[in-house]
């Protein structure tokens, strides 16, 4: 997921200081409890500097054997944030795709320039970026909220791979993409910009065919219209490093909005203040 470089303390010079990504260590008895510091554009920008301290190296081992995939989390998501603020910037995104898609389909969704619509039905968006050596795709289908089975694994997954075997063809006939299931597919639900949201990262590949590659999806609820949209950034790219691609992928889908997202605002918090625990995505959509 990253690339690490280990430096000495006394070798901690200027030149690495620029870095954007920074983890320093702290072991000290002039430290009160183990903790996780973070800081912004100390030395360089942007930069993102995490401090992870503990009073003696016993407390410091349990505590990063505790936090170490937070400290990871921390960074993977600094790395998407960043390139998030850069594909919203007008030099370099795609205002036409953005304007499209908030008129047509009533969502935003922001990709860089060069990137292009090749499929849009009324359910169906294929967004996509090709060069001789790489393709770079962003999909996004959207379907009726009907249940709260709908944000489980195996509901998003049947629901995959039923819309890319309709959409999404192989290189020949009767070839189409699929998830690859030897692969265990990663699982999260979460909250994205307020609204009930699930993510997925896998394996896909061709039915019939012999291509395949990463791909990480989100499904979020649109209570205002009482809709799940999915979007979707998957790569081709065969003998290539994939991560970066990948990242750059996440970053596009994760800018997805909705324009009146106010009102989802308004459905959420009523559906919160009607339940004693968190608002589940039945609470949103029925207070529509």
């Amino acid at each position: 997921m990253l690339n690490v470089v280990h430096i000495p303390p006394e070798a901690f010079s200027e030149i690495f200081k620029t870095g954007r990504n920074i983890l320093l260590t702290k072991i000290s008895p002039s430290v009160k409890e183990p903790s996780i510091k973070i800081q912004r554009n100390v030395w360089s920008k942007p930069q993102l500097i995490v401090t992870v301290q503990a009073p003696d190296e016993k407390s410091f081992v349990d505590f990063f054997a505790k936090r170490g995939n937070d400290v990871v989390s921390i960074f993977v998501k600094g790395e998407r944030d960043r390139l998030m603020k850069m594909y919203a910037d007008r030099k370099f995104k795609n205002e036409a795709v953005a304007s499209r898609m908030e008129k047509e389909h009533h969502f935003t969704i922001n990709v860089p320039k060069g990137f292009a619509v090749s499929v849009d039905t009324t359910n169906f968006v294929w967004i996509r970026y090709e060069t001789p050596n790489i393709s770079q795709d962003v999909i996004a289908y959207w379907y009726p909220y009907t249940s709260d089975s709908t944000f489980t694994k195996k509901y998003l997954l049947d629901k995959r791979d039923s819309v890319v075997k309709k959409n999404v063809p192989g290189p020949d006939p009767g070839t189409y993409m699929t998830t690859e299931r030897l692969i265990p597919v990663l699982f999260r639900a979460f909250k994205l910009n307020g609204n009930y949201t699930a993510m997925m990262r896998g394996l896909w590949k061709v039915h019939g065919g012999f291509m395949g590659g990463p791909f990480v999806s989100i499904s979020t609820l649109d209570p205002v219209r009482g809709r799940v949209l999915t979007l979707e950034g998957f790569v081709y790219a065969p003998k290539m490093d994939k991560r970066e691609l990948m990242r750059q992928m996440e970053a596009m889908i994760y800018s997805v909005r909705f324009p009146d997202q106010a009102k989802n605002d308004r459905i959420n918090r009523m559906a919160e203040m009607g339940n004693d625990t968190e608002a589940t995505p039945a609470d949103s959509a029925s207070t529509k």
